[in-house]
């Protein structure tokens, strides 16, 4: 019996690769081994390491300086209260996913980043040993090379490799900045683009990816919280597009000049706060949910495409081997492709989810009329209840193996 001999590489290859013959599924599985690595790494990042504190001199956001107010006692108050805020954490919560992704690489943010740092600060302290050691070991790759003429490259291998851990070395912050730039590349040109395509918007105007983000996720979050909440504050939407610094003034003088607001305000409509805070968080909870997720993915594939560009210094000098070429385009080049892909899909489905949202809402707005935001949501319950009552009288009727009764109709006939 003769044994297959592989070396340590293609054993780990094999072990880490799907099965079956090689196509669009396996490098889909491939891929997908590779993100579920990446989402394990960066579980343990966010154990381990702080939240990234926000760039200084940044404008906030009104989602940022938006108050959740809702005063009043009694039960129906307090149902309204704890709703609302939950569904205003639910779309913050959505709305910072989005922006973390497209203005940060977390992965290079949290550890590339102080690594790069810590490489330089260590490369400074032991230059003069690591400059004399890679030239020894340059001089001694050559010499081998001129000297004894090897049938195989390795020896070229080896020098293009220390070349490349040379340069990972002395320019590391260099090196993790040009391995986040495909990233960041896709990412602007995918909210950019949504943005000059996107029909709600100015025709021909290119706005910059914050002020595109920014325009978009405050519409959201002006839907799904601000919206409901001037709802349960005034009975209206007076609040809504007002900024959120002035709405504590505005609200004050509309509570002296109207006594319906003021009602409203100090929770005398228990019911119908309760009802509006209610389907509220029944129309955010499944947008912030599915934003999250989507949000997640992109920031995997993020954080492989950095991995795998960094990577790049290690693998592309193997591409020196004809036999190595193939491995390196099916484990390295097509899953950064893949990664890439990924990316721009995850971001423009959170876009067009985020537009349909808002879309959505002010649909519902139409026909919901006061209750805004809420005539979806009661739909779906109504169709739910509807069904399960309706499964409900089926198996009754089965169990008492009886059919239906008819009714008797005035001028014959039955039903």
């Amino acid at each position: 019996m003769v044994m297959e001999r592989r070396t340590t590489t293609t054993a780990l290859l094999a072990l880490a690769a799907p099965r079956g013959p090689r196509g669009p599924r396996w490098h889909a599985g491939l891929l997908a081994r590779y993100l579920a690595l990446v989402l394990l790494l960066l579980g343990v990042v966010f154990a381990v390491a702080p939240r990234p504190p926000e760039e200084p001199g940044t404008p906030a956001w009104d989602y940022q300086r938006e108050r959740v107010q809702v005063d009043g006692g009694g039960a129906l108050n307090v149902l309204a209260r704890n709703a609302m805020r939950a569904t205003a954490w639910t779309s913050r919560a959505a709305v910072e996913r989005q922006r973390d992704v497209h203005r940060l690489n977390l992965l290079q943010v949290l550890v590339g980043d102080p690594a790069a740092a810590g490489l330089g600060d260590w490369r400074q302290r032991h230059r003069l040993a690591l400059e004399g050691g890679t030239l020894l070991a340059i001089l001694a790759l050559v010499a081998y090379g001129v000297l004894r003429s090897p049938p195989n490259r390795t020896w070229l291998l080896l020098i293009l490799l220390l070349v490349g851990m040379t340069v990972l070395v002395t320019k590391s912050s260099t090196a993790v900045r040009l391995a986040g730039a495909p990233g960041r590349a896709v990412g602007e040109v995918t909210v950019r683009g949504f943005a000059v395509a996107d029909p709600a918007n100015e025709p021909g105007r290119l706005p910059t990816l914050e002020r595109a983000q920014r325009e978009l996720l405050g519409q959201y979050w002006t839907s799904f919280v601000a919206d409901p909440l001037s709802r349960m504050q005034t009975g209206t939407t007076v609040l809504t597009q007002a900024p959120p610094a002035d709405k504590p003034g505005i609200l004050e003088s509309l509570r002296r000049r109207i006594a319906a607001v003021d009602g409203w305000a100090v929770g005398r409509r228990g019911w119908e706060r309760a009802f509006i805070a209610t389907t509220a968080l029944l129309y955010a909870l499944p947008f912030a949910v599915v934003l999250g997720a989507l949000a997640m993915l992109a920031t995997c594939a993020q954080a492989l495409v950095l991995l795998l560009a960094i990577g790049g210094l290690a693998v592309l000098p193997l591409t020196v081997d004809p036999r190595l070429r193939r491995p390196v385009a099916r484990y390295w080049l097509a899953p950064l492709g893949g990664a890439l892909l990924v990316y721009a899909a995850a971001s423009l489905l959170s876009l067009v989810l985020l537009r349909a949202a808002t879309l959505l809402h002010g649909a519902d707005e139409h026909v919901g009329a006061l209750l805004a935001g809420s005539a979806v949501p009661v739909a779906v319950v109504v169709l739910v209840v509807r069904r399960l009552r309706r499964s409900t009288g089926d198996s009754d009727s089965g169990r008492d193996g009886s059919a239906p009764r008819r009714l008797a109709l005035v001028g014959g006939g039955s039903r």
